[in-house]
Parts: structure tokens; C-alpha cells; sequence
């Protein structure tokens, strides 16, 4: 996983694999940056082939950090798996998913 920024957005690029051994690392990155007030933050998955519900509990953690520093986060490019599995247990409710990182990155303004 590593941490861009793009016109006062954070991206987080996530790995291929979004389960139990990585998502505690996705939250800890948040965490500390969630200390940001009003954090805009884009966890980018084009790169994510898998997610399992352990790393769905890291991205709704995720979540509830951001938010509870008026920021907000978003998802961009998620592959068909890890959209799939968004869906199924309904977190495509609390987060803005976007086709393009552009998108995802625009839509805070």
C-alpha cells in the first residue's frame, strides 16, 4: 500500500489483497491520517483482486475514523471481485464508489 496525494486529495493505492493480513495496515495508515481535520480520502483498488469480509470490517473502520474528524473517503476503481463483495453486504451504501480515480477526486469539490 502506499499514500499519494492529488489536489488536496489522499489516495490510498491498495494491494491485490484486501483480507485479514493486510487490512489492519489500511486501517492504521487511516488512523493516523484521519488525524487531519476534514480529511478528503480516496482508497484507490484498481489493484485489488481480492477482498474477504475481514478487510470490509478494516474499510468500515476506516470510515468511522475519517468521519469522526468531519472528513470523508470514498472508493475508486474497484475491480469486479472486490465490487461484488461491496455490494453483497451493502457497504456500496456507505461509500461514493467511482469508476475513476478523476472522478473519485473530483467529486469532494
Amino acid at each position: 500500500m502506499r499514500i499519494e496525494k492529488k489536489d488536496g486529495v489522499t489516495i490510498i493505492v491498495t494491494d491485490q489483497r484486501l483480507d485479514s493480513l493486510v487490512g489492519s495496515k489500511l486501517k492504521d495508515m487511516v488512523t493516523e491520517l484521519a488525524l487531519e481535520p476534514g480529511l478528503k480520502l480516496v482508497i484507490d483498488m484498481e489493484q485489488t483482486r481480492f477482498l474477504d469480509s475481514t478487510g470490509c470490517k478494516w474499510l468500515a473502520s476506516s470510515a468511522k475514523h475519517v468521519a469522526k474528524n468531519q472528513g470523508n473517503m470514498k472508493i475508486a476503481r474497484p475491480s469486479n471481485q472486490p465490487l461484488n463483495v461491496l455490494q453483497m453486504v451493502h457497504l456500496d451504501r456507505l461509500f461514493e464508489i467511482h469508476e475513476s480515480l478523476d472522478s473519485a477526486t473530483k467529486s469532494f469539490n
